[in-house]
């Protein structure tokens, strides 16, 4: 049972991320890095975040790929276009899936290496469990921002 939480997380964070580029390809290209009343940052902020994160934890920490995160450039609201923001979740969608299809059973129980400080000493499973959570989360603000322009 436990073996198939690898898959389940892959499939979620995949999943997620799919909803993430609909987003985008619905949200008109210079609506893309504006601020909406009750929402803190632009969809284009929260696909640099996510991606940053998932690319760094997973990427980076769990499958070594070179990827070297930059948190506070993925709130500086450099707008990107539409299609570099669509590339940004793609590559990050197929590092998550490559690095995920690798993992193992056993890989789970160790623990998860470069986490922040709040979850040092974590699982490797506990933490792919955390990315599923923050991901949803901020799915949610892609969601609620989508509901403010208009979007279905």
């Amino acid at each position: 049972m436990t073996h198939n939480l690898i898959y389940d997380v892959r499939e979620i964070l995949v999943r997620d991320l799919g909803f993430l580029a609909t987003r985008v390809e619905k949200t008109p290209e210079h609506l893309l890095w504006e601020s909406m009343p009750g929402v803190t940052n632009p969809l284009g902020t929260l696909v640099m975040h996510l991606c940053g994160n998932l690319r760094h934890f997973i990427g980076q920490a769990l499958g070594n790929d070179g990827y070297h995160r930059n948190r506070d450039a993925e709130f500086a609201r450099h707008p990107l276009s539409k299609q570099q923001l669509l590339d940004e979740i793609q590559i990050t969608r197929e590092s998550v899936f490559d690095v995920l299809d690798k993992l193992s059973f056993n890989d789970l129980s160790a623990e998860m290496p470069d986490t922040p400080p709040q979850h040092q000493g974590r699982t490797i499973g506990f933490f792919l469990i955390q990315l599923c959570c923050h991901l949803s989360w901020h799915r949610g603000q892609a969601d609620y921002l989508a509901r403010i322009l208009g979007e279905k």
